[in-house]
């Protein structure tokens, strides 16, 4: 199997549990621009796609020929389901459960299976190790997403060292 994949995905929700161990519930609530997520959305969208988005695609691909992949809109599903009053702590908990299992599950996957393949609604053709692989990929990018996140609380109490830096 990709190890460097399976690690990322295994280390994963301790290095959420790490970045998020110091920061208060409020803060976790606070959005650090009008136009994107705070920490509690980032956690709940982690939790809420970990089964639908991510485990149950790749099964479909091991279990079924060519299955047609669903797409999401993240933003319409963060509103549908309400990201922004999870409680962040539960949702990085069942995140963290639901991982730990397909962690497991993937590790059992053959060679064979990784060469599986589905068609994604939109992007098209992908195998079993693209999309595992893009697992990884999309768990780094939250994980920046909650550093950069962090990054914005400390700005305004730099003081003027606020001349070198440009938030985005």
């Amino acid at each position: 199997m990709l190890k460097d994949v399976i690690a990322i995905l295994a280390s994963t929700p301790d290095k959420l549990k790490r970045e998020i161990a110091s920061m208060s519930l409020q803060e976790m609530k606070t959005r650090p621009a009008a136009s994107k997520w705070s920490v509690q959305e980032v956690l709940a969208h982690l939790d809420d796609l970990e089964e639908i988005g991510m485990r149950a695609r790749v099964a479909a691909m091991v279990e079924m020929e060519n299955p047609l992949l669903p797409s999401f809109d993240p933003e319409k599903r963060a509103e549908e389901r309400k990201y922004n009053r999870k409680n962040p702590v539960k949702s990085l908990a069942s995140f963290a459960r639901q991982r730990q299992a397909n962690v497991k599950w993937l590790k059992k996957l053959k060679p064979v299976q990784l060469k599986r393949g589905g068609t994604h609604q939109k992007v098209g053709a992908l195998s079993v190790e693209e999309l595992t692989t893009e697992w990884a990929f999309h768990d780094l990018g939250h994980i920046k997403q909650i550093l950069e996140i962090k990054r914005y609380m400390l700005y305004p109490r730099i003081g003027n060292m606020r001349a070198f830096y440009k938030l985005s």
